[in-house]
């Protein structure tokens, strides 16, 4: 998933890191002994309305949560795909019940709004998934270029990634040109000879990155994770400059003096207030359903690869059972009448 659909004002990247922390809080209890065992709860009268954003991550999160509490929860799921800006305000309506992937970089007026203003939707926890942004290229080019672990090797390799396009400087390869990025400004800012080249599409990346891994050839790109090519293939980011306040300072009144790296967009879930009244042990489930990137990366690659997402999600709650159990288990304990939260 790219972690945001349109640019991010520089004012919200540099609030979103204490939003992360904000809006993370939530605590789950342990459920009480033998809170798994018995027969599955009929809660067949209560319907549990998702949104589904238009990228994988998403899709996946929602095939995960809708298998498990039909099958283990005994709820109705319905899902509706909606972009995730249109989806707060429905959320804050009731007309849905839980989004499973909020990025906080791009939402922080929505978390403002909505949460923080008590306008209807609660923040459901940490989804466990890191989102990152930052330059990536493909492990293999570590053997013989070690020094390309950090921005300072592009000093001495900028003409490793030399292309057509790129004339006499080293490609840096973006995606769609309405993604998140300061790309340039950081190269510009760090006087890099590298030339930032629009690909025009995440496709187009992924066109690129599947041409090199086949021929081990050099390609450093703007890109991401959690993303189903990160199962696929192995690659490594660039440390950038570690984002500081001063980076984003400066760059809050002008983004063209930007000059550090990408944060970390630690994911969150949210929920309309009333979930936790309406079905209580969905919202004690969704409250403590958390996992990784490589989870997530898992599901998303045998989507990828043909599987449908109710089947890719079936396939790893077949192989994990360990880690979504807690999740049924807060869930019962709360369809018992215990509380969901600490």
């Amino acid at each position: 998933m790219i972690p945001t659909r349109t640019k991010v004002s520089l004012a919200a990247l540099a609030t979103f890191a204490v939003l992360a922390v904000a809006c993370t809080n939530v605590s789950t209890s342990s459920p009480a002994a033998g809170a798994g065992a018995g027969s599955v709860p009929d809660n067949s009268g209560t319907t549990i309305n998702f949104a589904i954003n238009p990228w994988a991550g998403s899709e996946a999160n929602v095939a995960v949560a809708q298998a498990l509490l039909e099958q283990k929860l005994g709820y109705s799921v319905t899902t509706k795909k909606i972009d995730e800006y249109a989806q707060f305000p429905a959320l804050s309506n009731g007309t849905l019940d839980a989004t499973m992937e909020v990025w906080p970089s791009g939402h922080a007026k929505d978390y403002k709004q909505y949460i923080q203003g008590n306008n209807g939707v609660v923040d459901g926890g940490k989804l466990g998934v890191v989102g990152q942004i930052g330059w990536w290229f493909p492990t293999y080019m570590l053997t013989d270029h070690p020094e390309l672990a950090t921005w300072e090797g592009l000093k001495q390799d900028a003409s490793l990634f030399q292309t057509a396009e790129s004339g006499s400087s080293g490609q840096l390869l973006d995606g769609d040109p309405s993604f998140v990025s300061y790309d340039q400004a950081i190269v510009s800012n760090l006087g890099l000879n590298m030339q930032v080249v629009v690909g025009g599409s995440e496709d187009a990346e992924l066109t690129a990155l599947k041409t090199a891994y086949a021929k081990q050839a050099p390609i450093l790109m703007y890109f991401w994770t959690p993303h189903w090519a990160q199962a696929k293939y192995k690659l490594t980011m660039m440390k950038l400059p570690a984002m500081s306040q001063a980076c984003t300072d400066a760059a809050a009144s002008n983004p063209d003096a930007y000059n550090c790296g990408y944060p970390p967009d630690v994911l969150y879930k949210a929920f309309n207030q009333d979930l936790q009244t309406k079905a209580p042990a969905a919202f004690a489930f969704l409250q403590a359903m958390n996992y990784t990137n490589d989870d997530q990366d898992s599901i998303t690659l045998d989507m990828q690869n043909g599987m449908s997402a109710g089947d890719a999600a079936q396939a790893w709650i077949d192989a994990n059972p360990t880690v979504w159990q807690p999740w049924v288990d807060a869930g019962l304990a709360a369809q018992n009448g215990g509380s969901p939260s600490a």
